[in-house]
């Protein structure tokens, strides 16, 4: 197991009742959210992988958590931890709360039990290389509840389109553990880096081409990761715009274009099928 990140080593002898943890990597918050929940419970030597005492929330919804989700979580939240210190409630990066789900959570972290600790993790947005969480649609009242922390995992990336930094970005941001085959989408993902230079006509065939590609890599992976065609496409558009972010050559329309994919990200994350918010990348009113 790896070590506990420092910034969550002091809070182990004196733990707040609430935490929400920020990182660009979602394969490290869950790892450092294991390790930092055994550490509270049982102990700095514990290295247990499991226990009834610490539970990873998760739901039948692919992107969401619930109310009934939520409702599970407060119904047992006055019971005694069975062995350890304390009882760790854990919601993991990739889902985000429904509304009335924050809700019901908002009013447990406002009268918490004694024993209990809730750790919300949370993707940061990568590509603008800040602390930015207001794309995480987490509740201004839950967050002034919490103690935040922000984790810079050591895990850096090129963003130069080569297979083993597209898939371990991919891998990393999306919790895969399987590896497949990421070639097709990287080099379809890699033809919209030029993208406000092409024809119409041009720009189309690249989006219907970049969304094929992305499906059949969906379609390859277990059914039990549930990864959905719409994260899947949002992960892929976050690592072109930071590749054209990080560019020494970056120029007025890159940037732009960078701008527009945020737009789309947002589109797709609200709901909107990606293939028609990557047509309407290739719209008039998107060119450049």
């Amino acid at each position: 197991m790896s070590n506990l990140n420092q910034k969550l080593s002091i809070e182990v002898s004196n733990p707040f009742h609430a935490y929400l943890i920020f990182s660009n990597s979602s394969n490290y918050l869950i790892d450092q959210a294991k390790i930092f929940s055994n550490q509270l419970v049982f102990g700095e030597e514990s290295n247990l992988s499991s226990h009834p005492d610490i539970r990873f929330i998760e739901s039948e919804n692919v992107n969401t958590l619930g109310i009934d989700d939520v409702r599970e979580v407060i119904a047992k939240d006055n019971l005694s931890p069975l062995d350890g210190r304390y009882k760790v409630i854990v919601f993991p990066p990739n889902k985000s709360l429904t509304e009335e789900a924050s809700n019901a959570l908002l009013k447990t972290i406002e009268e918490p039990s004694e024993s209990s600790i809730f750790i919300l993790l949370s993707n940061s947005k990568f590509w603008s290389h800040a602390k930015d969480d207001s794309s995480n649609e987490i509740l201004n009242t839950i967050k002034s509840r919490c103690r935040t922390i922000y984790l810079n995992s050591e895990q850096s990336f090129r963003f130069d389109f080569s297979i083993d930094d597209f898939s371990n970005y991919i891998n990393n941001h999306l919790y895969l553990t399987n590896q497949a085959e990421f070639k097709q989408v990287a080099d379809s993902l890699n033809d919209l880096e030029n993208f406000h230079s092409a024809s119409g006509p041009e720009k189309l065939k690249k989006v219907i081409l970049f969304h094929n590609e992305c499906n059949a890599l969906k379609d390859g992976l277990p059914d039990e990761l549930n990864i959905s065609l719409n994260k899947l496409v949002v992960e892929c558009l976050r690592y072109l715009s930071a590749s054209l972010i990080s560019r020494s050559d970056i120029n007025k329309n890159r940037y732009r274009f960078a701008e527009q994919l945020e737009e789309a990200m947002s589109n797709i994350q609200n709901g909107m099928r990606p293939i028609v918010v990557l047509s309407e990348l290739t719209t008039e009113k998107a060119s450049l």
